[in-house]
């Protein structure tokens, strides 16, 4: 980073903000990409030979534009939009994920609710 009498330069401080949310991006398709649904055909393979997955909590402080002064520079404006795209992609996964997320707790508590206490309750999706 190209520093100046008073700090780092505009285009610098942008580039850095950009790097940042761009970590955070890849941080979010990193754990979707770790939790990712198992397809019905392929449930018995993949619990008995996938490694168990566990995913560090993320806890990212809110973004907020850099201290500073004016816009941002044209040569950044591709990328931050290439960016911006990636996060609604990411945000709309995150949604679809949270919804089959729910349905399957959903069909647990069902399953629990039937099944007599202190039974084992199991799902044969292969059939």
């Amino acid at each position: 980073m190209h520093t100046g009498a008073d700090g780092p330069t505009w285009r610098d401080a942008w580039v850095s903000a950009l790097d940042e949310l761009e970590l955070s991006v890849e941080r979010a398709e990193q754990l979707l990409a770790a939790t990712e649904p198992v397809h019905a055909k392929s449930v018995h393979a993949e619990l008995v030979h996938a490694a168990p997955v566990h995913a560090a909590p993320v806890h990212a402080a809110p973004w907020s534009p850099p201290p500073v002064r004016g816009a941002m520079p044209e040569d950044l404006v591709p990328r931050a939009r290439l960016l911006h795209e990636r996060q609604l992609a990411v945000a709309h996964d995150i949604a679809v994920a949270a919804a089959a997320t729910g349905r399957q707790l959903r069909v647990a508590v069902r399953m629990r609710e039937t099944a007599p206490p202190d039974v084992p309750v199991y799902l044969d999706i292969t059939g």
